[in-house]
């Protein structure tokens, strides 16, 4: 799969000024924070997390690659992310 996704602004509806366009883009990164913040999920995490999504999704991966790709540092390589998600709030 390839995670890298070159941003074309043919993605987008052209009558969206830009800035709406990326709110729209992002909304499914917005939907699933919702849904987290729900769930009691520490904040600082939650904000770990969706921060290093954005990043991704600047970087060209989709949102949901991004989330997706955030979640598997979490399980392995990233300590800060496993030990912010084991915070209390």
């Amino acid at each position: 799969m390839n995670h890298y996704q070159s941003f074309h602004p043919s993605m987008f509806r052209q009558q969206e000024s830009l800035p709406d366009q990326w709110v729209a883009y992002i909304q499914p990164l917005v939907d699933r924070a919702l849904d987290e913040v729900e769930e009691g999920i520490n904040l600082t995490h939650l904000f770990q997390e969706f921060i290093l999504s954005g990043v991704l999704v600047g970087q060209g991966f989709l949102p949901d690659e991004a989330i997706e790709q955030v979640e598997e540092w979490e399980k392995g390589e990233s300590k800060l992310l496993q030990q912010s998600k084991a915070m209390s709030e």
